[in-house]
């Protein structure tokens, strides 16, 4: 009786390659001075990285299963991959914003309330101030939301690539 291969081997290897390019993605951004820039096409590419390397994972997994993959296999190595890499890079992050770029916090506040009293100067002052404090405040709160929306994304990845893909 043949056994299968482990699927936490390539969440790890495929999740470690995904967060490797997004952080060297992230210093690219950083030394070209777009840290801060949140444009769609950024926000795209940082979806497209592991994404990729989720269906590259699923695929190298069916090919050495001799061709055998099943729906749930499909869903647990995108979800895994996405884990893997979100949370490495959220560590980077991390690292990023307390080190390399220690007002990227303080910076990110006033530009969230520079736009604010852009789309409305007739918001209060005093309002403006407290969400600008709050954001410093509760910056680290957003993690976990990050997190999770990696791994809804990776929990669809890993559906339509099984989907399509799967053998069993």
């Amino acid at each position: 009786m043949e056994t299968s291969p482990k699927l936490g081997t390539y969440n790890y290897r495929f999740g470690l390659i995904a967060a490797g390019i997004g952080i060297v993605f992230s210093l690219m951004l950083y030394f070209m001075d777009m840290l801060y820039n949140q444009s769609p096409i950024i926000q795209a590419i940082n979806i497209i990285i592991p994404s990729t390397l989720a269906i590259l994972a699923i695929q190298t997994y069916k090919k050495d299963n001799q061709g055998l993959l099943s729906l749930k296999q499909s869903i647990k190595m995108g979800v895994g991959v996405f884990l893997v890499a979100g949370i490495i890079g959220l560590l980077f992050f991390t690292v990023l914003i307390n080190t390399i770029e220690p007002d990227f916090i303080t910076n990110t506040a006033q530009m969230q309330a520079d736009a604010l009293r852009e789309a409305r100067p007739e918001m209060d002052e005093s309002m403006i101030q407290m969400q600008q404090e709050n954001t410093e405040k509760f910056f680290y709160a957003s993690f976990p939301i990050i997190l999770i929306f990696n791994l809804l994304i990776g929990l669809v990845v890993g559906l339509v690539t099984g989907i399509f893909t799967k053998k069993s």
